[in-house]
Parts: C-alpha cells; sequence; structure tokens
C-alpha cells in the first residue's frame, strides 16, 4: 500500500460550475453598478475585483479539495470513497497541465476527478495518475481496458502538430509582410500552445 498526503484535486463538474457563476456574479455587479455608478472604467474595476474575490473564495473553500490517497494493488481509497478495481470496466488519463482521470464502472456510473497546475498543487495527484496507471495495467493480467485521451491519440498528436505549423506561419508571414505583431497576441498563442503540448503523449510504435 502507497499514501499519497494532502493531493489537491477538484470535480470538473464544479470547476465549470465555478467558472459560469463567475461570470454571472459578473454581470450581476455590472447591472447593478449600471444603476448607480455613471463612471464606466470604476464600474468596470470594481466588477472585476469583486468578481474576483468570489472567484477566490469560492475555489478556496468549496473548489479545490484536500485529502489522503491510499492506493493497494486491487483499490483506491481517499475519504469516504473506495474504488475495488474489480468494478472498473475502463479508465482514461489526461496529461494536460496536471493530470485527470476518469473511471468508467461496470454498473455504468462514472467518476472523474483532475487536478490542474493553474488551480492546484498538482505534484502529488500527477504521481498518484501514474502509479493508479501502473496497477491498472497489471491489475488482473491487463483485462482492465486503458482508453486514450484525445492528446495520447496520433489525432491529437497531428492537431498539435498542424495548429503549431498554423502558428509558425502565421507569424512568418507577418513578419514579412512588415505587419506589427500583437505582442500580447503572440503571448496568448505561445502559452495555449504550451498547454496543448503539455497533454500530448502519443508515442510512434
Amino acid at each position: 500500500m502507497k499514501k499519497y498526503e494532502d493531493v489537491e484535486y477538484t470535480s470538473p463538474f464544479e470547476l465549470f460550475f465555478l467558472f459560469v457563476s463567475t461570470v454571472a456574479v459578473f454581470s450581476a455587479i455590472v447591472f447593478v453598478l449600471n444603476r448607480i455608478v455613471s463612471f464606466g472604467l470604476l464600474k468596470g474595476t470594481l466588477a472585476f475585483v469583486l468578481a474576483g474575490i468570489y472567484f477566490y473564495i469560492l475555489k478556496k473553500k468549496l473548489i479545490v479539495k484536500v485529502s489522503d490517497f491510499e492506493l493497494k494493488s486491487n483499490q483506491l481509497k481517499w475519504d469516504n470513497k473506495n474504488i475495488d478495481f474489480k468494478d472498473i470496466e475502463y479508465y482514461k488519463i489526461h496529461w494536460m497541465k496536471g493530470a485527470g482521470i476518469k473511471f468508467k464502472f461496470k454498473n455504468g456510473k462514472t467518476l472523474q476527478i483532475s487536478s490542474n497546475d493553474n488551480f492546484c498543487n498538482s505534484e502529488q495527484f500527477v504521481n498518484l495518475c501514474q502509479d493508479i496507471d501502473s496497477k491498472l495495467l497489471k491489475y488482473n493480467n491487463g483485462q482492465i481496458e486503458r482508453k486514450k485521451s484525445f492528446f495520447e491519440s496520433k489525432q491529437g498528436y497531428y492537431f498539435a502538430v498542424i495548429i503549431s505549423t498554423l502558428f509558425v506561419v502565421g507569424t512568418i508571414y507577418k513578419s514579412l509582410s512588415d505587419e506589427k505583431i500583437n505582442v500580447g497576441n503572440l503571448a496568448l498563442i505561445l502559452v495555449s500552445l504550451g498547454i496543448v503540448w503539455s497533454g500530448v503523449k502519443w508515442k510512434r510504435k
């Protein structure tokens, strides 16, 4: 048995709720301020700050969870949850900006948890997923199916290659045509490409 202490993780549904509710809070604040404040810059700044505070508090108190995990040769346990490997039909792992794992059980239910670098200290969770992967691949002579995530597939690899190529070609074209390159947009694209390539794990056989 191996223990993993203070593992930070989130639920994809709860993370989605965090984003949607933050947008809703921001919109509601802007709506209220439109009725009581006339200075546009002040409204935008105040709405942004208040929505940011809401986002931070909700993330810390409700969205990001911290638990101790126990991984055995035939099961995974944390808090009040217990996953017996014999009940798993298949599983899938992605490695983009941290890691995420999805279990599909023989009774039709699913369970997804993840740890993203932008919200959690994902190092422990990534180590946990690597060890879960190793255990499940060996469990019962490899009878549990491991499905590839998109960026573990050949299609995901070529998708990353294509968008990277388009970015390089576009940048060269702009520089040769004497068009001014927007540094902010360039940085955003580079960050996006970095996120994409962090999840690419396809290996040629």
